[in-house]
């Protein structure tokens, strides 16, 4: 099989039960997201703790996939486990004693904050409308938006992309690329909005696009970091062809609370017009 049929076939099989379990309900996505969170979160610890003994990682980095689940499961106590999310990384840096303090918390709270945490919020949106938008729909035009983007922005570098976008960090992407991708995302997000979902205004919903492709494009390039840092191509490699859960869901973990936001301050916009 050659490398782009492996993608090609993997690639769709991903699509496939990502969107799959969106519209399916809500705990068929919280399994798909769990399972993203545990393999997610292992690979962080791959990555962060490379350089250490390697006795500790299996079971330090279950602790973001015990949150992400007490999260999603009690949401009476969510409060007190983001609480957790803070302060564990710490008790555990304490008690532990073959790894420094900053390898133990800085690989915790990145996979606390950079995969578990917008999983929950990705939870959350399917759970609760935002925007006056159903959140399962909201969720898979984020999906398509970072594909979108990812489409374009690769096309277009190879087309035309001259300058480099950040050398130090990923020597293949440009500002052409980025700038196609971008561009592309939001005419995209127009058209499909205008013409056949009218799911909020069109300013909106160019507006979210903007703020998925920034903010994806800057998870892609912390992956890299990391990636990087390590000394590995992929971060894992659960897809064949495409890598690891960080290779496939870079984009979407950083854009998912920028994102969040957004539509927050979009539905309380519109309150606050309609009590005027």
């Amino acid at each position: 099989m050659t490398e782009l049929a492996k993608r090609t076939i993997f690639g769709s099989l991903f699509v496939i039960v990502v969107i799959g379990s969106i519209l399916l309900n809500y705990w068929a996505f919280f399994a798909v997201m769990l399972v993203a969170v545990v393999i997610g979160s292992k690979e962080v610890g791959k990555l962060m703790l490379k350089e250490e003994k390697s006795s500790l990682m299996p079971w330090i980095m279950i602790l973001p996939t015990l949150f992400y689940a007490m999260s999603v499961i009690f949401f009476a106590f969510d409060f007190i486990i983001r609480f957790l999310f803070i302060l564990t990384p710490l008790l555990v840096a304490l008690f532990s004693k073959n790894y420094p303090f900053e390898k133990v918390v800085v690989s915790l709270w990145t996979a606390m904050f950079f995969v578990a945490f917008p999983c929950i919020l990705m939870m959350e949106i399917h759970r609760v409308p935002l925007a006056y938008v159903e959140g399962k729909y909201l969720i898979i035009i984020l999906f398509c938006l970072i594909w979108i983007n990812d489409i374009f922005a690769y096309l277009t570098g190879m087309a035309i992309g001259k300058h480099k976008l950040f050398e130090r960090i990923s020597p293949k992407k440009t500002i052409e690329g980025s700038l196609g991708g971008l561009v592309m995302t939001v005419l995209a997000a127009y058209l499909v909005n205008h013409y056949w979902l009218h799911m909020m205004s069109d300013l909106k919903m160019m507006g979210m696009a903007i703020v998925v492709v920034v903010f994806g494009s800057l998870g892609d390039l912390c992956e890299s970091m990391m990636k990087r840092q390590a000394g590995v191509k992929d971060s894992g490699n659960v897809i064949p062809g495409h890598g690891g859960i960080l290779d496939r869901f870079d984009a979407t973990f950083l854009a998912v609370p920028f994102v969040y936001c957004y539509l927050m301050l979009c539905y309380f916009g519109s309150i606050m017009l309609m009590l005027k």
